[in-house]
């Protein structure tokens, strides 16, 4: 009888050579993973990369990372001009599902970078792009903060299901039901954004780094222009003179800096002429990762931009 039991043992783990779970998904940053969770959620659970507090734009992969990274069947990024921290590993590493870079996800709508201090209010409408299969064109000047429009997330999120179902065919129609219900958890965020903006969308503000052109398409929203041309200089004399001006001319009541910038300095300056300066925190720093997190994300900014501008 023993021998009977280790044959069958051996047997169905012979069988089971090629059986796996859920695919080992590793994304980078937290509003990103929260629609992995999502469409996830019940299934396997993805890595997130990047620290909370970490911008980015400057993080640098440790160890603990790269492990990750050589653990993952699937690697979920944004692209170049969000993470290039990722660019170097990604040409090393093989995932056994493959890199979904979502800056080139079919149809998706991308905007250009702002490179001004100062925006005029239709700035951006004729800078607007659908990616569509035959777009290979390269991702310099774009803005890739894509996470902020919540159309562009139900894009990703239909993106990542075919990814999942593909090298998952077992979970498809669960990855699809969590896929539906997840974005009408969007539409109804959308829809409540909607109506919340709309008492602030005439009131000018100003931000420390521009990257939320994507929330202040969808949303109507009237910035004015952004402090930091790069958040990683610090303002010199000239430019916190340039700043003052333009804040006087547009009655900006406003300015949003961001979770990870800490600059005293600044914000000492804005408050001594009678601006108020409140963090917007567009990565979810301050908001538990999972599946929640992104409608957390926007429902947060929406609260922090609504309530200082009827201040």
């Amino acid at each position: 009888m023993r021998k009977y039991s280790s044959f069958i043992a051996v047997l169905l783990a012979m069988l089971c050579l090629n059986c796996h779970g859920a695919p080992k998904v590793a994304v980078t940053i937290k509003p990103i993973h929260a629609l992995v969770a999502g469409i996830m959620q019940g299934i396997g659970e993805p890595q997130l990369l990047l620290p909370d507090g970490t911008s980015p734009h400057t993080f640098q992969l440790k160890p603990s990372t790269l492990k990750q990274l050589q653990q993952a069947e699937l690697i979920i990024w944004v692209g170049p001009p969000l993470e290039l921290f990722m660019v170097k590993p990604l040409e090393q590493f093989h995932p056994r599902f493959g890199i979904l870079t979502l800056m080139t996800v079919p149809h998706l709508q991308i905007l250009n970078q702002r490179n001004e201090r100062e925006w005029a209010h239709d700035h951006g409408h004729d800078q607007e792009h659908d990616h569509d299969e035959n777009s290979h064109h390269s991702h310099d000047g774009q803005d890739p903060h894509i996470w902020l429009s919540t159309d562009n997330a139900k894009i990703m999120v239909d993106s990542i299901v075919a990814i999942l179902s593909k090298h998952d065919p077992d979970n498809t129609k669960k990855y699809q039901a969590n896929a539906k219900n997840l974005k009408a958890k969007i539409n109804a965020v959308k829809s409540t954004l909607t109506t919340q903006l709309s008492q602030v969308k005439t009131k000018p503000f100003m931000v420390y780094h521009d990257g939320y052109q994507y929330f202040e398409k969808e949303f109507h929203l009237d910035a004015v222009g952004t402090m930091m041309l790069n958040p990683h200089i610090p303002l010199s004399a000239h430019s916190l003179n340039e700043i003052k001006q333009l804040i006087k001319s547009n009655h900006v009541k406003c300015v949003f800096r961001e979770t990870e910038f800490n600059d005293t300095m600044t914000r000492q300056y804005l408050s001594g002429i009678g601006v108020n300066v409140e963090e917007l925190d567009p990565l979810g720093a301050r908001i538990p990762q999972g599946p929640e997190a992104y409608e957390n994300i926007l429902l947060q900014l929406g609260d922090t931009i609504s309530s200082c501008l009827q201040k």
